[in-house]
């Protein structure tokens, strides 16, 4: 491991291009230690920003001044393309590199850390089981093969989701609940072998075994259904107002509170979607959208769209960016502040994967016009530029 002084040193070889094989080597062992230090060493080759920066650092004494840049950064980060190549940057970083490199301390560097590390992140697989007398287990990706007994069920909790494994002879029906919270999603096998990828902010109450006619489930929030065929036992999706009835057939129901619309996005097989005394009857590529007016409308979609979360992508047509914030801040649980209510109706064509950092995000929404992103911890500020 090189020590905190050796680093800016490499730093800015590094930008000057005239590192040896030798320090090469010691350079990328330094990024390879720590997910933060591969973030530091990105933001140091970020010449713009370099650049930017010269002329206030000129002005102050350059010690305080390099430090207060690393400061405001921590307070507010914004990610910027990159316009300057690196020849003209290098005359500007080497000076305040080398200060570092004279005063390099561990506490200075601490700042360092502590800024990378605030960096905001994707969410994970995690979600937190509530078994049918309370008693309640939290989930995750780090929870691998363990076994929880229930009455009548072995429930096997795996790192990716969790399974029933259930005795039919049991005939009480019992409830249990799972429940997603911000920055989360997970997968569920239910006893009858239909599988359900749930979004973050979502819950979904199940019983433990079918019992009766139907194989009714309750959702709030989003999920992708992969539903095993039972002609005579229909599934049944109730959302509160309104409900999703299918056979056998895979489908999304986002259903929010805090969204105007529910939407059903019917990918293969049929589904008939319910409200009050209005229903429609689905076929693949089709969507039921229920708005405020309590009517049912359908559409023609490309249900990608609307199911590729489950795959790890966000996918957006010409979406508002007020709609996609939503679904982004509810993965990277972050609060979404409009200084500019106007730049909720900029338009956003394009893919990306949820699992990157919350900074790529910006950075391609930023490329699509005059937006631009102010972060302050997990508090997003949106204006135009």
């Amino acid at each position: 491991m090189k020590t905190y002084t050796e680093i800016p040193f490499l730093l800015s070889k590094a930008l000057l291009g005239t590192l040896s094989e030798e320090e090469e080597r010691a350079l990328q062992q330094w990024r390879d230690e720590s997910p933060e230090n591969e973030q530091l060493y990105e933001s140091e080759m970020n010449t713009e920003y370099i650049v930017q920066k010269s002329h206030e650092v000129a002005r102050v004494n350059i010690v305080n001044g390099y430090m207060n840049v690393l400061q405001k950064r921590k307070r507010n980060v914004r990610v910027r393309r990159v316009r300057r190549i690196v020849s003209i940057a290098a005359g500007v970083v080497l000076p305040l590199l080398a200060v570092v490199l004279w005063y390099g301390t561990r506490e200075k560097i601490g700042d360092v850390s502590e800024q990378v590390t605030s960096v905001i992140r994707h969410g994970g697989v995690k979600a937190e089981l509530v078994l049918a007398d309370g008693t309640t287990r939290i989930l995750g990706s780090e929870v691998t093969d363990s076994l929880l007994v229930q009455q009548g069920a072995n429930i096997v909790v795996q790192n990716q989701g969790v399974s029933y494994r259930v005795d039919s002879s049991v005939v009480e029906e019992r409830y249990n609940t799972l429940r997603v919270p911000r920055g989360g999603e997970y997968s569920i096998t239910l006893s009858d072998g239909t599988i359900v990828y749930l979004n973050s902010e979502s819950e979904l109450r199940y019983p433990v075994n079918f019992v009766g006619r139907d194989r009714r489930v309750y959702l709030s929030g989003e999920a992708y259904f992969d539903v095993v065929q039972d002609e005579v036992h229909p599934f049944i999706v109730d959302m509160g107002n309104s409900s999703v009835r299918v056979l056998g057939t895979s489908f999304n129901v986002r259903a929010y509170a805090d969204e105007d619309e529910v939407l059903t996005t019917l990918v293969q097989g049929t589904v008939k979607f319910s409200a009050g005394k209005e229903s429609v009857t689905l076929e693949p590529g089709k969507q039921a959208v229920l708005g405020k007016s309590e009517s049912i409308e359908t559409r023609e979609v490309d249900t990608y769209l609307y199911t590729a979360w489950k795959e790890g992508v966000f996918a957006f047509k010409k979406q508002r960016l007020e709609e996609i914030m939503k679904v982004v801040s509810r993965w990277y649980d972050v609060n979404i502040f409009w200084e500019n209510v106007s730049q909720k109706e900029v338009t956003f064509t394009g893919k990306m994967k949820r699992y990157d950092d919350f900074s790529k995000i910006v950075e391609i929404l930023e490329m699509t016009g005059n937006t631009e992103f102010v972060i302050k911890e997990n508090n997003i500020f949106i204006r135009e530029k």
